[in-house]
């Protein structure tokens, strides 16, 4: 477990690449490792990329509850009253995000939420009609790719506060700010919490953002090569 100079755990991210999975025997190690309930989940998808999606998000799980010494075969998944997944079994804080080929997890000793989107072209009227005008500005005032850019690190910095508030999509895209600058801060009113940010760079077309109380967060993601999970 890392911790910092008080005896408290900083906030650690995962990520991976699933697209391994697409080979037949490592997808069934795959299936084979995970939970009884994640395969139930798994097997209702149609298409083959969300379930190695659905898999490798629960492999970062496993992964990261070994690396701090806990038994993930002890722990079960469950959702709190707000309908926020938890841990039944351990203390440890978790969230998981997927989209194209990647997956991610943080995990912390306090509320965290955690965002990976793929940078595609968007149309960005979604965020002219839904993110807070203040976003929306800091977007149009950017030039030609850089909006989409631009667009899923706001996006990816909501989905991540959201999800550290424990609220998710109930709280309205409009009802609070976020400002990127030399920091990444948010106005909200949702609760009297501090909430810290951080950006993770990977060489590839994604963002990755994590949101949590406790602003101690790891320099660098940790990536995780599925295939040397078995």
């Amino acid at each position: 477990m890392i911790i910092d100079g008080s005896q408290n755990m900083v906030v650690i991210t995962y990520y991976s690449d699933v697209e391994p999975l697409k080979d037949h025997i490592l997808y069934g190690k795959a299936y084979r490792k995970v939970s009884p309930a994640r395969r139930e989940k798994t097997d209702l998808f149609v298409f083959d990329r969300d379930r190695r999606l659905s898999l490798g998000v629960e492999l970062l799980l496993i992964n990261a509850l070994n690396d701090l010494g806990e038994d993930p075969g002890a722990i079960e998944v469950v959702s709190d009253s707000k309908g926020k997944p938890i841990l039944r079994g351990s203390d440890t804080c978790f969230n998981l995000s997927h989209s194209g080929e990647r997956v991610m997890c943080s995990v912390s000793d306090q509320d965290v939420g955690c965002d990976v989107e793929i940078i595609s072209p968007i149309d960005l009227n979604i965020a002219r009609n839904y993110f807070h005008g203040v976003e929306y500005d800091s977007i149009s005032r950017c030039e030609g790719e850089e909006r989409f850019r631009m667009f899923f690190r706001f996006w990816t910095l909501k989905e991540s506060f959201m999800k550290a508030t424990g609220l998710g999509l109930s709280l309205g895209l409009d009802e609070y700010c976020i400002s990127i600058g030399e920091d990444i801060a948010v106005d909200q009113n949702v609760d009297c919490r501090d909430y810290r940010f951080k950006e993770y760079a990977v060489d590839d077309d994604y963002c990755y953002s994590v949101c949590s109380v406790d602003g101690r967060f790891e320099f660098q993601m940790r990536k995780v090569e599925l295939d040397s999970l078995f």
